[in-house]
């Protein structure tokens, strides 16, 4: 640029943008924790971002995205955690390939290939006595290969085909909730486009995989227990004593000496007496033999009161 006399001014080019690597430095970690807090005080993130409790999980996403140079929306909407393990969604894979600026946009080549009868080497049992078995299936074989033209060289890329008789053998098809029956053409180019990401733009997906790829390969484990059979129960000792102060009471118990058990008392026999004969009353019958003894009775009936002729006892009222 030039004044009004003539004279050249150099203008300052303007200073390059520096994405902000998060674990850099101290000031660098400072900055993206402010950033983070906006991220995670909004609903539009996942719900594993939001929140001052998922900061770390915010600075990340914030992290990777800078490395990605892509806006840490993008990053936080297609990351998903399985297994322990963050994974990259399917279609943001063939997005950022589409948009890396290194190659033409992603297309697929499939093929029909008909019926085929392919096999599969099962394993069952415990560990350490695991046995392998021959499962055989028969399916409609397709198969498909994701391309695309470099344009540092313009030559033809072509990624590792996938076939439905692949995902037999490795066990992604038959797998409990697979999407490999019911969406095959989408899951072939899925899995496509990922194996084309991973061998020819690795620095894209950072090292993994996709989220199909770690629902496929994830072991699906029974988690329930077993049924353990019933212990016998042995019945402890009544009194049993429980502690220390316990056990030093039952020991001196024990010392004592016992008392020595008194002897039974002897039991006694008696014979009852005959009792005189007596009527369904109880009142005693009496003897016919026996004349003088109602004599005297009835010759003393009068004198119930001691008031006979043979009476000793005097009594005078006045």
């Amino acid at each position: 640029m030039t004044t009004p006399t003539g004279q050249a001014v150099a203008l300052a080019a303007p200073a390059p943008h520096r994405a902000i690597s998060v674990f850099s430095s101290e000031a660098d970690f400072a900055a993206g924790q402010r950033l983070c807090k906006a991220l995670t005080s909004s609903n539009l993130v996942p719900v594993s971002y939001q929140g001052e409790q998922n900061m770390g999980n915010a600075l990340i996403a914030l992290d990777m995205a800078n490395r990605m140079q892509i806006p840490p929306i993008m990053v936080m909407q297609n990351l998903n955690v399985i297994e322990g393990r963050p994974a990259w969604a399917s279609q943001f894979i063939i997005a950022a390939l589409n948009a890396c600026g290194l190659f033409s946009p992603i297309r697929f080549r499939k093929a029909n290939l008909g019926q085929q009868e392919v096999s599969k080497t099962e394993w069952t049992g415990p560990k350490g006595a695991r046995q392998s078995r021959i499962v055989k299936s028969t399916i409609i074989n397709k198969e498909c290969t994701a391309y695309a033209v470099e344009k540092a060289t313009g030559e033809t890329l072509e990624g590792p085909t996938v076939s439905i008789a692949m995902a037999v053998a490795e066990g992604w098809y038959f797998r409990a909730g697979s999407k490999w029956q019911t969406m095959e053409d989408l899951m072939l180019m899925y899995r496509s486009a990922a194996f084309f990401g991973r061998l020819y733009a690795p620095h894209l997906l950072n090292g993994m995989s996709t989220a199909d790829e770690a629902l496929d390969l994830a072991e699906i484990r029974d988690i329930t227990p077993a049924a353990e059979p019933a212990a016998e129960v042995t019945a402890k000792p009544e009194g049993r004593p429980r502690g220390v102060h316990a056990a030093m009471a039952a020991a001196k118990a024990a010392d004592k000496p016992k008392e020595k058990a008194k002897p039974a008392g002897k039991v006694i026999e008696a014979v009852a007496e005959e009792l005189p004969a007596h009527d369904a009353d109880g009142v005693i019958l009496e003897d016919e033999g026996d004349v003088d003894g109602d004599a005297d009775r009835a010759a003393n009936a009068d004198d119930v009161f001691g008031t006979g002729e043979d009476d000793d006892d005097n009594y005078d009222p006045s």
